[in-house]
């Protein structure tokens, strides 16, 4: 992954992970994280074939993302069914662990927990549990089991999180059930269906916004959706929402975690601060496309 500036400059460092093929006609699955904002997007097979990647469709929510590459002939990953795992269940975990170097490195262990739900930036998220040792570079590729089908992609975030409190043996995956339901979704229409998006994106007031311009604590609006500016809503860049549904919020993984329990067609009700005035707003929630 390769990312360029506004003037078409590189910018320094690259970012990797693993992916696996899934049809004969170059189609990968990978992390939505490893790729996510990307100018230019590499796939690499074998040790000297590279190919130009598009993105298909990629979705947050699951931390799943299918690319394309122009290819055929490959030979695609065989899945199994994550809903007929138990815990002790022999699998491995392959991928290239701190880049090229190591590439194609399988580790080995079984799954310790199955249906953990994992809060990840304000969502929860339904994960495999495995003793299998994963290391950056591990995300995006396929947990296997001892048939050889491909019961999970092994994503480490929340393993980040843990090595950060000093915990082994604790890696997660998304399991073969939900990738295959969103890959479909993203391979037919480009977007999940159903998905709830307020259509507001902001960041937590600072320190110094709070003492030096006198913000209150809450979320600064950097960017308003153009259908909400078409309906005519009174909400504006520069606008802070100090709470939603009337819960108080100070980041966007707070608002978040609010919406994805909503429908899309609910309303939600936001408090908002603007020139020492505050004033009470109602949203519909649209679908998420993407």
């Amino acid at each position: 992954v390769e990312d360029y500036d506004n003037y078409g400059r590189p910018v320094t460092g690259f970012s990797s992970g693993t992916g696996f093929f899934i049809s004969p006609d170059g189609y990968v699955i990978t992390n939505y994280h490893v790729i996510e904002d990307a100018h230019q997007i590499y796939v690499l097979v074998g040790e000297d074939e590279q190919y130009v990647a598009t993105v298909v469709g990629s979705d947050e929510t699951t931390d799943i993302a299918v690319l394309k590459v122009d290819a055929d002939n490959l030979i695609p990953a065989e899945f199994g069914d994550s809903d007929m795992l138990r815990v002790g269940d022999a699998v491995v975990a392959i991928g290239d662990p701190l880049g090229q170097q190591f590439s194609g490195t399988m580790t080995d262990g079984i799954i310790s927990g199955i249906d953990r739900d994992v809060m990840v930036d304000g969502r929860v998220m339904n994960l495999l549990q495995t003793n299998a040792a994963m290391n950056s570079g591990n995300s995006g590729g396929p947990l296997i089991n001892c048939y050889g089908q491909v019961i999970g992609i092994n994503t480490m975030k929340i393993g980040t999180f843990s090595d950060r409190a000093g915990v082994e043996g604790l890696s997660f995956a998304i399991p073969s059930t939900t990738v295959m339901d969103v890959v479909n979704q993203l391979m037919d229409q480009g977007y999940v269906s159903g998905r709830p998006r307020l259509g507001i994106e902001g960041e937590g007031v600072t320190t110094f916004q709070h003492y030096y311009y006198g913000f209150p604590a809450g979320i600064y609006i950097t960017q308003v959706d153009d259908h909400l500016r078409r309906e005519g809503l009174d909400i504006h860049p520069g606008d802070i929402i100090t709470a939603i549904n009337g819960v108080a919020v100070t980041n966007m993984d707070q608002v978040n975690a609010i919406v994805y329990r909503l429908e899309v067609g609910d309303t939600v009700q936001l408090q908002l601060y603007r020139s020492r005035t505050k004033f009470n707003l109602e949203i519909q929630l649209t679908e998420d496309k993407g």
